[in-house]
């Protein structure tokens, strides 16, 4: 019997020991509005533009597909484009997951983009047509 329950604490510390640590840091918060919202047969397609700091002016189009009957949740993909203030354009594929409570969206993203693997998390509200991101670059 202490046999096994060394065994078990061995394993458990074995698993707690290699678990990966990830720190982010400080995200970038940027604030942008919502320009359009389109149904269509797949979803919900959404546009979004405005300063982003350091990226400069953002465009972004978001293809919402819903995963459940009540259109809540599900998956997206899309594009973004920047422009920062020396006219360099940069345009980065984007893909995540999000979901819906009334007209308040809730969005977790991922760019490829040129120079940084970007995690993002947005929240949008569909009525205000505002929407707020917190932006982490990962490498």
């Amino acid at each position: 019997m202490i046999k096994n329950i060394l065994m078990m604490l061995g394993l458990l510390f074995a698993f707690s020991a290699s678990a990966v640590e990830v720190d982010f840091g400080e995200p970038i918060e940027v604030e942008l509005k919502i320009s359009t919202v389109i149904m269509n047969d797949d979803g919900m397609l959404v546009t979004y533009e405005g300063e982003a700091g350091k990226y400069g002016m953002v465009f972004a189009t978001h293809n919402y597909v819903p995963s459940n009957e009540e259109e809540t949740q599900g998956n997206f993909t899309g594009n973004v484009q920047a422009i920062d203030d020396n006219g360099m354009i940069d345009r980065v594929f984007t893909a995540g997951l999000w979901r819906r409570d009334g007209v308040k969206l809730r969005v977790y993203g991922y760019d490829d983009d040129r120079a940084h693997r970007i995690m993002w998390v947005g929240d949008g509200d569909l009525k205000s047509k505002v929407f707020k991101v917190k932006v982490w670059e990962l490498d």
